[in-house]
C-alpha cells in the first residue's frame, strides 16, 4: 500500500470520526454517554488528521511534530473509550475512572519529548516513522493494552448476562471496537523497530464508526438512529465526491505538474457543483430502500405530545405536526386544511409541496364527509373506487389524485370537524401501513385538540389586543383608569367562577336522576339502558369533576379559595373515599387494599371537604393508571405529622415529569394513551389545597412501568 492510500483512508476515518461522534453529541449534550463517545470520536479524528498530515511532510522536523501529535490523539483514545463503555454498560467506577484520567494526563505531559519518541526512521516505504522509546512502551503496555483488554472483558460480561436488541447493540460495539483498536495496533511494530510487519491494519480503524453508525440506525445504538441518517448521506456523498478528486489531482500532479493550480481550481469547482446532486440522489436512495418504515411510532408520538403542549402558536403547532410527520414517513408533500362550517368550505391553512393549482378554497363534499370525516375514518385516496358516487365526488378524487394526495386524515374535536391533515406519496414510494395509520389516528387527534386550542388562543390574543386598544383609549379620559383594569380582571375571574358554579348546578341533577334510574327508583331497566346509562353517569362525573378543578383554579388565582376547617381524624375522610372508588376498582379487577392504623391517630386541623377532593383524586388517578396489579392506600403518623399514601402497580412516572407534575395542564409522558380526558388540573389543584394546610405533597417513581406513590402530608395540631 502506498503512502497516497494511508494518506486518503486516515483523513476519510478522521472525517468519519468526527462527524458520527458530533451527531451524537448533539442528541444530547447533556448525557454522559453522548459526552464520553464525543470525545473518544475526537481524540480517534486527531489520530487519523494527525497521520495523514504527518505522511505528507518533506523534512524529518515536521514530520516528528506531526508524529507525536497523532500519538497525543492515540494516548487519549483509551481513556475516553473506558469511560464511554462504562457509561454504555451504566457501570460505577469512578475511582478507576480517576486513576486512569491521572495516569493519561501524566503520560501526556511527556507526550512530545524525547523519552516517549525520540525520533523518527526511514522504514520500508515510510521515510519518517516515529520511534518509540521506554515510556511509549510503558504506556503501551499499561495504557493501550491494559485500558483495552478490561472494557473488552466488561463487554464480554455484559454480553453474556443479556439478550435481545441490546446485546445485538453490544456485539456491534464489540465488533466496531476490534476492528479500531487490532488496526491501530499494527502500527506499533514499525515504532518498536520491527520492520517485518507493516501497518497494514492501520487503514481498518475507520470501519469502527460505521459499524457503530450501522448499530445507531439499524438497531437504535444510543437512540439517535434519526439524526444518524443526515449524517450518513451527507458523510457518503462526501466521500464519493472528495476520493474521486484527491485520485483525479494526485494524477495530474504527477503528469503535468505545471498546469496544477488550473486543474485544483476546476476540480474544486466540480466538487461544490456535484456535492448537492449526490446528497440529493443518496437521500432518496436511502429513503427507498434503507429508512421508508425505520421510525418508532411510540416516540413519534410522545415528542408530538410534548411539543404540541409547549405552544399556543398556530404557526408553530403547524411545523411541529409536519416535522414530526415527515421525519416518521419522509413526505413529499404536506398540508393543513380548515374548515369553514358556515360556508362548508376548506380552505389551506398550511402546504409544504402541494400544487394547489391556484386554488385556495375546496367546497366539502356530503358524502365523503359523512363516509370518512365525520367518523374519523382516513380518506386512503388510491383506494377509493369512482364507482358508486355522484359526478361531483368523482370530480373531487379526480383533482385529489391529480395533486398527488394519499391521504386526508380528519381533524375532529368531539362531534365537530376543524380541518383535515393533507399527506402526500412517501419519497420512498412505499404505500402507507397499519403502523402508519396508527400514528395517523393518534396524532390527528393530538393535532385537531392543539390547533383548535391555538386557534382559541389566536382569538383570544386579538380579542385582547382590542380590549387593551380600547382600554388605553379610555385611560386617556378617566383618571383612575389603572382601578378599572383591576375591575375589569375581577370581573373575568369573577365570569369564570359563575359560570363553573351554572354548569356544576345542571350537571348534579343529571347525575341524581341517573343515579336514581340505575337504582330502579323509576322502574326496572334492561342491561343495555343500564350500560348506555352507566357511561352517561360516568361523563357527568368527569364534567363535574372539570368543572369542579376549574372553578377551584378560578378561585386560587383570584386569592377567594375559602377553607372551613375543623378538627377530625384524616382516617375518617379516607374510609369514605375508599369506600366510594371500591367498586371502581373491582371493575379493573385490581386488588384494592386500605391498611388501616391500629389505633386511632392524632386529629388534625382540616377543610374536610378539599381534603376529601385531593385523596379522591389521587387514588381515583391511582385506579385509572393502573392495568393490572393493586392499588394501596395508608394512612400513619410520621413525626409530627399526619401521612397519606396510595401506592399502585401501574404505569409509573418518568423521572424527567416528576419535576413538572404538579404544573397546570401538565400530564405525565404517555398518560394520554390511557387516559384521554385529562386535563392536567387535579394535581396543581391538589398542590395548593395542601399547601394552604401548610402540608406537603410529592411523588415517588422509578420510572415507566414500574408503579408510583402519591403522598401528602399535613402537621398535627393541638387541640
Amino acid at each position: 500500500m502506498g503512502l497516497q492510500f494511508y494518506i486518503i483512508t486516515h483523513f476519510i476515518t478522521g472525517i468519519i470520526s468526527f462527524i458520527t461522534g458530533f451527531a451524537v453529541f448533539l442528541k444530547d449534550r447533556k448525557k454522559i454517554l453522548n459526552i464520553t463517545y464525543f470525545f473518544l470520536a475526537f481524540s480517534v479524528a486527531i489520530w487519523s488528521f494527525s497521520y495523514s498530515i504527518w505522511l505528507l511532510q518533506k523534512d524529518a522536523l515536521s514530520a516528528l511534530f506531526w508524529a507525536r501529535t497523532l500519538n497525543f490523539g492515540s494516548s487519549l483514545i483509551p481513556v475516553f473509550y473506558l469511560h464511554w463503555i462504562l457509561s454504555l454498560l451504566n457501570l460505577k467506577r469512578k475511582k478507576l475512572l480517576v486513576f486512569f484520567y491521572v495516569f493519561t494526563f501524566i503520560f501526556l505531559m511527556f507526550g512530545y519529548s524525547d523519552s516517549f519518541i525520540y525520533g523518527t526512521k526511514s522504514i520500508l516505504q515510510f521515510p519518517y516513522f516515529p520511534q518509540a522509546n521506554w515510556l511509549y512502551i510503558l504506556w503501551l503496555v499499561l495504557g493501550w493494552g491494559g485500558v483495552i483488554v478490561y472494557t473488552f472483558r466488561l463487554l464480554i460480561i455484559e454480553i453474556n448476562k443479556t439478550q435481545g436488541n441490546y446485546r445485538t447493540q453490544l456485539n456491534y460495539v464489540l465488533i466496531g471496537s476490534a476492528i479500531g483498536f487490532l488496526g491501530g495496533t499494527t502500527n506499533h511494530f514499525l515504532m518498536l523497530g520491527l520492520d517485518w510487519f507493516p501497518p497494514f491494519g492501520s487503514p481498518l480503524a475507520g470501519l469502527y464508526p460505521l459499524v457503530f453508525a450501522y448499530a445507531m440506525i439499524k438497531h437504535r445504538l444510543m437512540d439517535i438512529k434519526f439524526v444518524m441518517r443526515q449524517y450518513l448521506v451527507l458523510l457518503v456523498s462526501f466521500i464519493v465526491v472528495v476520493v474521486p478528486s484527491g485520485f483525479v489531482i494526485q494524477f495530474y500532479e504527477a503528469i503535468i505538474p505545471k498546469y496544477k493550480l488550473y486543474f485544483d481550481l476546476a476540480i474544486i469547482f466540480l466538487a461544490v457543483y456535484f456535492f448537492p446532486i449526490c446528497r440529493n440522489y443518496f437521500y432518496k436512495l436511502a429513503n427507498k430502500y434503507l429508512f421508508s418504515s425505520l421510525y418508532d411510532s411510540a416516540q413519534v408520538i410522545a415528542k408530538l405530545s410534548d411539543k404540541l403542549r409547549s405552544t399556543l402558536y398556530l404557526g408553530k403547532v403547524y411545523e411541529y405536526i409536519y416535522d414530526s410527520l415527515n421525519g416518521a414517513f419522509h413526505l413529499k408533500a404536506f398540508g393543513i386544511l380548515g374548515l369553514d362550517e358556515k360556508r362548508k368550505t376548506y380552505f389551506v391553512q398550511y402546504n409544504r409541496g402541494f400544487e394547489t393549482f391556484g386554488l385556495s378554497e375546496y367546497e366539502a363534499n356530503p358524502k365523503l364527509e359523512k363516509l370518512f370525516i365525520k367518523q374519523s375514518r382516513p380518506i386512503v385516496v388510491s383506494e377509493l373506487k369512482e364507482d358508486g358516487f355522484d359526478a361531483k365526488t368523482k370530480k373531487l378524487l379526480k383533482m385529489l389524485k391529480g395533486m398527488k394526495v394519499e391521504i386526508l386524515m380528519p381533524l375532529n374535536v368531539k362531534d365537530k370537524t376543524i380541518g383535515l391533515l393533507v399527506l402526500g406519496e412517501k419519497e420512498s414510494g412505499d404505500i402507507y401501513n397499519s403502523e402508519d395509520y396508527k400514528v395517523l389516528d393518534v396524532v390527528g387527534a393530538q393535532s385537531a385538540i392543539a390547533i383548535e386550542n391555538a386557534m382559541l388562543y389566536d382569538e383570544s390574543q386579538k380579542f385582547t389586543v382590542k380590549l387593551e386598544k380600547e382600554v388605553e383609549k379610555a385611560t386617556k379620559e378617566l383618571k383612575d383608569a389603572n382601578e378599572k383594569l383591576k375591575k375589569l380582571d375581577e370581573s373575568k375571574s369573577e365570569f369564570i367562577s359563575i359560570a363553573s358554579h351554572q354548569l356544576r348546578t345542571p350537571l348534579t341533577v343529571v347525575k341524581g336522576y341517573v343515579s336514581m334510574i340505575l337504582e330502579g327508583s323509576f322502574g326496572k331497566i334492561s342491561a343495555t339502558q343500564r350500560d348506555s346509562l352507566d357511561k352517561v353517569y360516568q361523563s357527568n362525573e368527569r364534567l363535574i369533576h372539570l368543572v369542579e378543578n376549574l372553578l377551584n383554579l378560578s378561585r386560587i388565582e383570584s386569592g377567594r379559595l375559602q377553607f372551613k376547617y375543623e378538627t377530625m381524624n384524616l382516617e375518617t375522610v379516607v374510609d369514605s373515599v375508599f369506600e366510594e372508588l371500591t367498586s371502581k376498582a373491582k371493575e379493573k379487577k385490581l386488588k384494592f387494599e386500605y391498611k388501616k392504623p391500629a389505633k386511632p391517630l392524632p386529629k388534625v386541623v382540616i377543610d374536610q371537604e378539599k381534603i376529601r377532593q385531593v385523596i379522591m383524586n389521587l387514588i381515583d388517578n391511582s385506579i385509572k393508571y393502573t392495568a393490572k396489579g393493586s392499588v394501596t392506600v395508608s394512612v400513619k403518623k410520621e413525626a409530627d405529622n399526619i401521612e397519606f399514601c396510595v401506592s399502585d402497580t401501574g404505569m409509573g412516572v418518568d423521572p424527567d415529569d416528576i419535576p413538572h407534575l404538579f404544573q397546570k395542564f401538565q400530564r405525565g409522558t404517555g398518560t394520554f394513551l390511557v387516559h384521554t380526558e385529562g386535563t392536567g388540573l387535579g394535581l396543581y389543584v391538589a398542590r395548593e389545597m395542601i399547601e394552604q394546610h401548610k402540608g406537603k405533597i410529592w411523588v415517588e417513581s422509578k420510572g415507566k412501568n414500574k408503579g408510583s406513590k402519591f403522598i401528602f402530608t399535613i402537621p398535627i395540631n393541638n387541640v
